[in-house]
């Protein structure tokens, strides 16, 4: 048998499409959110609840300047140094409470309580 050869002719051109990483992280930090806010928020553990909410207020941030990114985008201007660092930063803050629900989560039982 002759050993399959990737050939770059096999594959259409990308065109017009702008990836924008900073989008993609709040895309799929809601995507997140959605997927775990009822549980989270029905959860006796009050932490996970804190989390919740803390999360709920880092995506809204991160949609207005995002959304103040491209207005000026649109204008040919850009965010300034400092807005430029907390957009960076939302991504961060996100995923570390992320981090932290998820292995507290994980160290329970069933029940809500902690595993022994």
């Amino acid at each position: 048998m002759a050993p399959n050869t990737y050939n770059q002719g096999n594959f259409p051109e990308a065109r017009g499409l702008k990836y924008d990483e900073s989008d993609m992280a709040l895309f799929h930090a809601k995507l997140s959110y959605h997927a775990t806010i009822e549980e989270r928020m029905s959860s006796k553990d009050s932490n996970l609840s804190s989390i919740a909410d803390a999360q709920a207020r880092i995506i809204k941030r991160w949609e207005l300047l995002k959304q103040v990114e491209k207005e000026l985008a649109e204008k040919g201007k850009s965010l300034s140094p400092a807005e430029k660092k907390h957009l960076a930063q939302y991504e961060w803050r996100y995923k570390t409470l992320e981090d932290a629900a998820t292995k507290k989560h994980w160290k329970r039982g069933d029940d809500g309580q902690p595993s022994s």
